[in-house]
């Protein structure tokens, strides 16, 4: 017995020898990473679970590598931490005091373990690598500077979501996020983040709202908001609810876009939750074509990896020894062990190379403090789920896009942050549940109201080829300056209205000239040009015309029967203080308060989701009405009494002053015109294509009325007398004419002519009759007719008589019609004239009218009465005179568009008259008679001509009877 267990002691001190010498070694050539894992019955316990065989396959094929930590032993230590914070720091204490060549704490997948075992872990200079936590409150590097990841954080689906937002131009979106829930912010910092990046990228964030229990009011916001693109931030039990309340708002179809965070359980809407009040069914319509986005669990790529593996080689391996226990961080899992293992790796190597020697001892404080953070800042490799690299402990690594459709999720895009590139390799296209993607807001597009370029062109053109007239008509005017028919029309003034003319067209050009036609800069200056050029052309054209009709009314109103002369140089005196008026109006204008360019916004017009605002561009200042005001007083006052002065010379026609008429007939045109267009400008000054058409019209069709009715019958003159020296030129009145329409006024003629016609016959016949019963009965009186008829009559009046009956006249007298322009008494015969009256010796005379015009203008008529028994002359002669003297002669030139010819009032007519003396109680008594071939024609116009130039003077001559009891004898002849 006593050998017995002396051999037994002996055999355990030699055990224990050996396994000392063993645990040497083996401590000598181990690294420890005190790994922690939920694998219990937590929801996070699926991840604990899932990424354990990839944990494990990574350690096994870094034990194998020949090329990594070839000298020593990498293990992992694991715990199951449950998701609770004691286990893991209880964990964490004993893996600190019981190995000392612990590098790293490797893990958790639950943000209520990672955070505090962080926070302690850096106080012993221990670095911790998670592998599955994506809190963004993790990423605060003042907090937690010993944290990395290698899975990417909630924040890291910003960039992503960004990249979508632009690959489809959504510029304008809404944020909904859940607010603390479970004691952790981590939707609340992922928004915040979001925010910080739509700001900088320019997207404009329409509403942001939160909630914590109840999102309904938030999801109510963003409807009222029509927020159509949506970003949320919920775990999946907010989830249920968010889409309900959506569902309930109809925030769903093809106007909507969710783009949610990935990663909840497959058909997560249709499980059941007391606080969802919608159907699965309901829920499943409403999530059709949500997006969502997740980390990548495994790499598209076909390259071999850092641990030689392909991504597909890799999950052929995993998906061999994870016994169905899946997670989607088993690749990140996988990816960690190396990251921690080079890292390692290469601490060691430099130790070897600073020492010079490979055979170096291994303990924890080579792998604490910056060490490690430096070899973990310089990771960049291949791994299975892309290239690992990290960024302030965050891992720069890609992100899933993915769509429902059809009851399953599908991968529609990669997001790689390396990049910033979103790829679409072994995606499925998305599917839109409209025509294509929906807008981001209700689309307003802004559609400026500018005058068709097709328009524009075809007016312009109307109004060159009245340009190209006027210039005609200006030519025509300077060159023909010195005919009769145009020099009495005051070419001067004609060619002021030319020009006013041509500026008129010129405005039609300028008034149609919007940002379409030239740049935007160069508006302002438009607009300035317009109101000059129309004005002044306005007060051209316009101002001609008045100065001329005031010209006629003023002659026509000389109520003193002076001869009036108004020259051309005081008409345009008038044109040019006018143009002083529009000069002092427009640059005080200019000055004070310049006209700029600005828009309008007109009432918006909606066809489905596009709002369409129109736009118009017009001229402003700040006291537009002021100056408006002010040109609209002072024109509409020179049009008014235009208008007055035409209507006042509406019964002139002015030969000698040949375009009188038609001048008046231009300031009707005109000021109708006007009148119509300010209207029309008024009340459709918002529709400038119509406001632009009407407006130009009116421009150009009473600028080319009054052209035509001015110039026209000059032209017409030219063709039919080219030298100007035809006929003479008299100044006439005419009854104004009822003013009918053409079927009226020719039915009424044609009736009055037949009406007249048939009068003239009966009449004729009257006379006929009466004059052959006349005739019998004087043949059967004898030579006793001529005395019992003319008894008592005077000798003149039986000579009268005679002559009638003789049908001949000692002298021409005509009534000046129309057709031969000529005067009432004109052309009265130079020389003399004789004739008997009276057959008896006692009673007969001789009556003797002589003739004359001498070179000085002075006409003298006489009329003598001779006694054929005494040779007694009984009547003396009369003298008529010009009526102006020599004076005023010497101003007619050719400023005198009467040529010479004065044209009084229509009144001043003249007749002739016999006076027969009488002689009662002893005192002659004077008794004037009118002359029998002379009549009163109230409504006719006498012309006067050249050889006419006199005004009629009466004068009396008194022939007294000899004391033989002659006849007496006196007469007044108006020549």
């Amino acid at each position: 017995m006593i050998v017995k267990q002396t051999v037994a002691r002996w055999f355990c001190i030699l055990h224990y020898i050996f396994s000392v010498c063993e645990s040497v070694d083996n401590e000598k050539g181990r690294i420890v990473i005190a790994g922690l894992f939920p694998l219990t019955d937590v929801p996070e316990g699926v991840i604990g679970r899932g990424v354990k065989p990839a944990v494990d396959l990574a350690v096994k094929m870094i034990s194998d590598s020949t090329d990594l930590l070839p000298d020593h032993n990498l293990q992992i230590l694991h715990s199951n931490t449950k998701c609770d914070m004691a286990v893991a720091t209880k964990f964490f204490f004993d893996m600190v005091d019981s190995n000392k060549t612990m590098v790293m704490v490797f893990g958790d997948a639950c943000s209520s373990v990672s955070g505090p075992i962080a926070e302690i872990s850096k106080e012993w200079n221990v670095s911790l690598l998670s592998y599955a936590d994506t809190d963004p409150a993790l990423s605060d590097r003042k907090k937690y500077h010993n944290f990395y990841r290698t899975v990417p954080s909630d924040n890291d689906f910003n960039p992503a979501r960004l990249a979508l937002l632009r690959k489809f131009n959504w510029t304008n979106v809404g944020t909904i996020f859940q607010g603390v829930s479970k004691g952790t912010a981590r939707y609340g910092h992922a928004h915040n983040h979001l925010i910080s990046l739509l700001e900088k990228a320019d997207v404009k964030i329409i509403k942001s709202t939160a909630f914590v229990s109840d999102p309904g009011p938030a999801i109510k916001t963003l409807k009222k908001t029509d927020t159509r693109i949506i970003i949320g931030n919920f775990d999946e039990k907010m989830a249920r609810q968010v889409f309900c309340h959506a569902h309930q708002n109809r925030m769903f179809g093809p106007k909507y876009q969710w783009i949610i965070l990935g990663g909840y359980a497959e058909n997560w809407w249709s499980v059941d939750d007391p606080n969802v009040s919608c159907t699965a069914a309901e829920l499943n319509h409403t999530i059709d074509g949500y997006i969502s986005t997740d980390i990548l669990p495994i790499s598209s790529s076909r390259k071999k990896t850092e641990s030689g593996l392909t991504p597909n080689n890799y999950m052929k391996r995993y998906n061999e020894t994870n016994k169905g226990q899946y997670s989607k961080y088993n690749g990140y899992a996988f990816d960690g062990v190396w990251v921690i293992a080079k890292a390692v790796d290469k601490i060691i190597k430099k130790a070897q190379a600073k020492q010079n020697n490979t055979d170096i001892r291994i303990d924890g404080d080579m792998f604490r403090g910056d060490k490690i953070s430096a070899a973990l800042n310089d990771t960049n490799f291949r791994g299975v789920t892309g290239t690992v690299r990290f960024h302030g402990g965050d891992r720069i690594g890609s992100i899933l896009f993915e769509q429902y459709q059809g009851d399953r999720m599908v991968k529609i895009a990669e997001y790689h942050k390396i990049r910033d590139k979103l790829t679409y390799k072994n995606a499925h296209k998305i599917i839109w549940r409209g025509k294509g993607p929906p807008i981001d807001r209700k689309l307003v597009r802004v559609e400026y109201q500018r005058v068709p370029k097709s328009i524009y062109f075809s007016i312009c053109t109307l109004a060159g080829v009245g340009i190209v007239l006027a210039i005609f008509f200006l030519v025509t005017n300077i060159i023909f300056r010195e005919h009769r028919y145009i020099k009495m029309s005051s070419p001067n003034l004609n060619n002021i209205i030319i020009v006013g003319c041509i500026l008129t067209y010129l405005s039609v050009l300028l008034l149609g000239t919007d940002g379409g036609v030239v740049h935007i800069l160069y508006l302002g200056h438009i607009c300035t040009s317009r109101a000059w050029v129309l004005s002044v052309g306005f007060t051209l054209a316009f101002g001609a015309m008045f100065s001329k009709t005031w010209r006629v009314h003023s002659i026509f109103t000389d109520i003193k029967l002076h001869k009036k002369v108004i020259k051309d140089y005081k008409l345009i005196l008038v044109v040019t203080i006018l143009l002083v008026i529009d000069a002092a109006i427009l640059v005080t204008w200019q000055i004070l308060d310049p006209l700029q360019t600005s828009t309008k916004n007109l009432t918006t017009m909606v066809e489905g989701d596009l709002d369409i605002v129109p736009v118009v561009e017009y001229c402003k200042s700040k006291q537009m009405s002021i100056w408006l005001g002010l040109i609209y007083a002072y024109k509409g006052l020179l049009l008014v009494f235009g208008c007055f002065l035409a209507w006042e010379t509406r019964q002139v026609s002015i030969p000698a002053l040949n375009d009188s008429k038609y001048i008046g007939m231009s300031v009707y045109n005109v000021v109708i015109m006007c009148v119509c267009g300010a209207a029309v400008s008024v009340v459709i000054n918002d529709q400038p294509t119509s406001s632009f058409v009407i407006i130009s019209f009116f421009i150009i069709f009473s600028t080319t009325i009054t052209l035509c009715l001015v110039f026209g019958p000059k032209l017409v003159e030219l063709k039919r007398d080219p030298t100007g020296e035809e006929r003479r030129i008299r100044a006439k009145l005419q009854k104004p004419k009822k003013q009918t329409s053409r079927e009226e006024a020719n039915y009424d003629l044609h009736k009055k002519n037949e009406d007249l016609q048939a009068e003239n016959i009966k009449f004729r016949n009257i006379i006929s009759e009466k004059m052959r019963v006349l005739h019998d009965l004087m043949e059967q009186l004898g030579e006793d007719t001529h005395e019992i008829y003319f008894a008592g009559k005077s000798p003149i009046h039986k000579k009268v008589v005679e002559l009638r009956l003789a049908d001949s006249s000692p002298s021409k007298f005509s009534t000046g019609s129309d057709a031969d322009d000529g005067s009432l008494f004109s052309d009265i015969s130079c020389g003399s004239a004789s004739w008997t009256i009276g057959n008896s010796p006692a009673n007969k005379f001789h009556y003797h009218a002589n003739k004359s015009v001498t070179s000085a203008c002075t006409d003298t008529s006489v009329i003598e009465c001779v006694d054929d028994v005494s040779k007694h002359i009984r009547m003396s002669s009369l003298a008529r005179t010009n009526r102006y003297d020599e004076d005023e002669d010497d101003d007619q030139g050719e400023d005198d568009v009467f040529g010479g010819v004065y044209c009084g009032p229509p009144k001043q007519r003249g007749s002739i008259v016999t006076n027969n003396i009488h002689k009662e109680n002893g005192r002659a008594n004077l008794i004037t008679e009118v002359h029998p071939l002379v009549h009163d024609f109230p409504n006719k116009s006498y012309n006067t001509t050249d050889n006419d130039l006199s005004r009629p003077v009466l004068s009396t001559m008194k022939v007294g009877s000899d004391k033989g009891g002659k006849n007496d004898c006196s007469t007044a002849l108006l020549s």
